[in-house]
């Protein structure tokens, strides 16, 4: 996963639900879609520290939820509080799991951090079973017309590939192309990261450019540790912010933004 240090910043932290006032909101509501119709087990490759493969358990109880992660200090997180969810250490371009395993495939902002994600896809048709589901969200940066994409293009600003590990932008067609080279069928997308949580990415990645050190958590891992005024004040701003989000990408899903959801199949 290139040069980012994985142990130094925790990811998925905290708690997400099917509420305007979660970051994470849409991405869930769209993946608890796509599993509708699916049984048995589900894998969340790049789980973090579990806020995404908690959630889907909780609203998804009859399902099998396994999640697995690089980073050993997210999931020994994980596993303090795993909420019915099996988590592992492990590589996503070497999954640990059996041939045709799993009846659905989850990930959540992965592979705009992987040198190899083509081989990580073929590890997610490898382990789904034929007919499988595969979920996933990932930001397309490489979209000229993306506020990321305008300012690499222009200014070479590239705040996310050094403060978040974007190590890809990738647009729609590159993504389309690894779900066809991996034997996955394309079936649908939605998108989110529209206007609004552009200029406030934006914003959040430039400060961290002119501060120029990285956080130790994400929002949510934060919020979940933390106690006092500031800590509210910032949920507050926080719900603001989501709620904006969640109904920009309700209202608008069908237009292009800086990040997009693809459902696909495994093949036979």
């Amino acid at each position: 996963m290139g040069q980012f240090d994985y142990e130094a910043k925790m990811w998925g932290g905290g708690k997400v639900r099917v509420s305007p006032f979660y970051l994470g909101a849409s991405q869930l509501k769209f993946a608890l879609e796509d599993l509708r119709q699916v049984k048995g087990r589900v894998l969340e490759v790049g789980c973090g520290a579990g806020r995404m493969a908690e959630a889907i358990k909780f609203y998804r109880p009859d399902l099998e939820v396994l999640g697995i992660d690089i980073s050993k200090k997210a999931i020994c997180q994980a596993k303090q509080e795993p909420q019915g969810v099996k988590f592992f250490v492990g590589e996503a371009e070497k999954l640990p799991f059996e041939d045709k395993s799993m009846d659905g495939v989850l990930m959540f902002d992965l592979l705009e951090h992987l040198e190899e994600s083509l081989e990580a896809l073929r590890e997610v048709k490898r382990v789904l079973k034929p007919k499988g589901i595969f979920s996933s969200f990932t930001p397309i940066e490489g979209n000229p017309l993306s506020i990321p994409g305008l300012t690499k293009k222009l200014f070479g600003v590239a705040g996310k590939e050094k403060y978040a590990g974007h190590i890809q932008q990738y647009t729609l067609a590159d993504l389309l192309g690894l779900l066809g080279q991996s034997h996955l069928r394309f079936l649908k997308k939605r998108y989110f990261g529209h206007l609004f949580l552009q200029l406030v990415d934006f914003t959040y990645f430039t400060f961290l450019s002119f501060r120029g050190k990285n956080v130790s958590s994400s929002v949510e891992g934060y919020l979940a540790q933390e106690k006092g005024i500031g800590r509210d004040l910032l949920a507050l701003m926080k719900s603001a912010i989501a709620a904006v989000a969640y109904f920009e990408s309700k209202i608008f899903w069908f237009l292009p933004a800086s990040g997009v959801y693809l459902t696909a199949r495994r093949l036979p």
